[in-house]
């Protein structure tokens, strides 16, 4: 049965392509049919039958790469990975196309839940007045810190406090990044403070990277996504900030690109160094800093 569906197919499509002639119009949108037949049998692995058997394809789009998960009554299994970006989008775009009985769709990058959101005010601790009164002067000596020690650094410790990143961190990336400089423009185009790409500033809600307030938030934001995605593995957090997280989960950790790794070895000594600044800016006024 399968066979003669092929057989089918291919005649109808050497029919249509007869008629079509020379209409630019109608060549195209053979080529476009073709595509999305080949898409349909690529996906469905062994004809159109097996779609009754319970067999459903979920075509998963995010930053890096397109998967397509196989579920059917045994269970689920990645059958296609694509991270070459044009094959990837357009693997995603033929697959909307497809019956939603078949093939559903997931933007991952589209979906709020993996956006993290402001920090929650954290419950109040039972502590005594000590460590209370602590806890308060050390806030105000980091915020103070930021605030005359580092360029943009209450925009820093702000966005860094509400999506509980070290702003540290935060100042080191910034640093690496663009020098401090909210006009700095890659050559591949990444933009502003933190040297975001316009289409990953979109999907953090900034629409323009070269404002200071807007890049910092969704700078901030990405790295609380990445250091939540590798479980906290800061050196792995970084390097997909600058290697791409697909990268980092096809090598298993920093990948072998000399220009990843030296990145890493910058931002990394550059957070050790502000942390190291931050506790002798609070020696001087006999605190030391809680972490």
């Amino acid at each position: 049965m399968t066979r003669h569906i092929r057989e089918s197919v291919s005649t109808g499509i050497a029919r249509a392509r007869r008629k079509a002639g020379k209409s630019r119009t109608l060549r195209l949108l053979i080529s476009r049919a073709v595509a999305t037949i080949a898409l349909g049998a690529a996906l469905s692995i062994g004809g159109v039958t097996e779609t009754l058997d319970g067999v459903h394809f979920l075509v998963q789009k995010d930053l890096d790469a397109v998967r397509v998960v196989k579920s059917d009554a045994r269970g689920a299994e990645v059958v296609a990975n694509l991270s070459d970006g044009f094959a990837a989008n357009s693997l995603f775009k033929l697959s909307r196309v497809l019956p939603d009985s078949l093939v559903s769709q997931k933007i991952a990058l589209f979906n709020d839940n993996w956006i993290p959101q402001a920090a929650p005010p954290a419950k109040a601790k039972k502590t005594d007045v000590f460590h209370t009164e602590m806890a308060r002067i050390n806030d105000a000596i980091r915020q103070d810190f930021f605030a005359n020690a580092v360029p943009f650094g209450d925009l820093i410790h702000e966005k860094a406090q509400k999506y509980d990143v070290d702003p540290a961190l935060v100042a080191a990336v910034v640093e690496t990044e663009s020098r401090f400089h909210p006009e700095a423009r890659s050559a591949v185009g990444a933009r502003g403070l933190m040297q975001l790409m316009p289409r990953t500033g979109r999907w953090l809600g900034a629409t323009n990277l070269y404002d200071p307030e807007q890049n910092v938030d969704a700078g901030v934001r990405y790295l609380k996504y990445l250091q939540d995605r590798f479980d906290g593995n800061l050196k792995n957090a970084i390097a997909a900030y600058n290697g791409g997280e697909g990268n980092v989960q096809r090598y298993g950790g920093v990948p072998p690109f000399q220009e990843t790794r030296s990145y890493v070895k910058k931002v990394m000594s550059r957070y050790q160094q502000r942390q190291q600044q931050l506790e002798q800016y609070a020696a001087r006024d006999g605190v030391s800093t809680l972490r």
